[in-house]
């Protein structure tokens, strides 16, 4: 894992959104991201 080779990636929901997001285009991920983080977000 030092070398970049692998991850680990703990539990089913964040292991589902990690294997979507390896097929899902960069501007899909990119708008997710924002609505995730954007102001307000800790609201909802």
């Amino acid at each position: 894992m030092l070398a970049g080779d692998g991850d680990v990636v703990s539990g089913h929901h964040n292991k589902l959104q990690s294997a979507i997001a390896r097929i899902t285009p960069f501007s899909m991920l990119a708008e997710a991201h924002r609505k995730m983080t954007g102001p307000g977000s800790a609201q909802r």
